[in-house]
């Protein structure tokens, strides 16, 4: 199975503070003991989060996360074309709780037939042709 983790679930997992921490613990655990068969996240997801927990919580965090993200054999980063970046501004438009990010996930996932996302943003909700988890 093919899976697809938004930027939420990552920064929940390298934050103690946040009220996910544990479930997201677990979900990115799981994903990087390879337990997980493939996992997708996008390049703007990358920056979300790197960005997030290095202005946040901490530099050496970050560089944490980055590693995690970069060792894994099962992680695989989609990098946003003009075509896709297109189609994220379609997907914006029709779905007002999905941010541009959110937006181009959707398109992502449907152009790799990805059905699963780890995601603790209920905006996915609305599209029909996702499976949102937030836990394992």
């Amino acid at each position: 199975m093919q899976f697809f983790v938004d930027s939420r679930v990552w920064i929940a997992a390298f934050n103690k503070k946040d009220k996910h921490h544990t479930a997201a613990s677990k979900i990115i655990q799981h994903l990087l003991d390879e337990q997980i068969d493939k996992v997708y996240i996008s390049d703007y997801v990358f920056e979300e989060v790197t960005t997030y927990i290095k202005k946040k919580i901490s530099p050496e965090a970050s560089i944490l996360v980055v590693e995690a993200m970069l060792d894994s054999q099962n992680i695989e980063i989609i990098f946003m074309n003009e075509k896709s970046f297109n189609a994220s501004y379609h997907i914006f438009k029709m779905y007002d709780r999905l941010s541009f990010t959110d937006a181009s996930i959707v398109v992502m996932m449907k152009n790799r037939k990805i059905q699963y996302l780890y995601s603790f943003d209920s905006g996915f909700d609305s599209v029909k042709e996702i499976q949102r988890l937030n836990t394992l």
